[in-house]
């Protein structure tokens, strides 16, 4: 079976997953998951079929595996520490069994489409992998920790109607999104084409244009007043820029 066909087989199949998983559930964490979970597949394939293994398709596969780790608690084990929690209570259920469909796809094509190019890089490391590295080492001391000191905050006693303003969430008001994006941005520098870049575009505009806005609504619903003060201070996405 050739690569696309076998790719688009894998992601169909984590949509059908996902489908399943929300009927059963009722939860949308299953289907963000089989989203996410898509992208090993997939990255598996692109270095597969594109031997012999090298230290780049090794670092690819590491980047995605640590990322998927942390996914993975977030979503099956943290996720009524995320904005998924309230996404459960607001969102159809026909729109929960079409969220599978959706995450798959935009993970399987867009967001691992960097690793196509990245695969066929067949020159030793290069200064740019190293720094594809290390932006992607950033984002993940961003976007794990932002995580990890939320969910301690959300389980300390005395915490429920306070504001978490501390840490990474004193430098902008969405710091794991920040950090995800760093991730995606790491992927497309260790691509090394153009169309790789796909990648990091569809992560902000999905986080801009589609969680934020929710998650700010939520927010200021939940904490009024002091939201709307925390958010005159702190940048939204990018820290002291935007």
């Amino acid at each position: 079976m050739g690569m696309w066909a076998l790719n688009a087989l894998l992601i169909e199949a984590m949509a059908l997953i996902g489908i399943t998983g929300v009927l059963v559930t009722r939860r949308t964490n299953i289907a963000f998951a089989a989203g996410f979970n898509t992208m090993l597949l997939v990255t598996g394939v692109y270095v597969l079929k594109s031997p012999p293994l090298n230290a780049r398709k090794i670092i690819i596969l590491a980047m995605v595996l640590i990322y998927l780790a942390h996914m993975n608690w977030l979503l099956l084990l943290q996720s009524k520490h995320t904005a998924i929690a309230k996404l459960d209570a607001r969102l159809p259920l026909s729109q929960k069994y079409l969220l599978p469909i959706m995450l798959t796809n935009v993970a399987g094509w867009g967001y691992c489409l960097p690793f196509y190019f990245g695969a066929r890089r067949s020159a030793p490391l290069e200064l740019i992998d190293g720094i594809a590295v290390l932006v992607y080492a950033v984002g993940t001391i961003v976007h794990f920790g932002s995580d990890y000191q939320k969910q301690r905050f959300k389980a300390k006693a005395g915490s429920k109607g306070k504001l978490l303003e501390t840490g990474f969430w004193a430098l902008c008001r969405h710091p794991n999104y920040f950090g995800d994006f760093l991730i995606y941005l790491a992927f497309a520098v260790i691509g090394g084409s153009v169309w790789g870049w796909a990648a990091p575009v569809l992560n902000f505009v999905q986080y801009r244009f589609d969680a934020i806005p929710k998650s700010e609504q939520w927010a200021k619903e939940h904490y009024g007043t002091k939201w709307e003060e925390y958010s005159k201070r702190v940048k939204m996405l990018i820290p002291y820029v935007y």
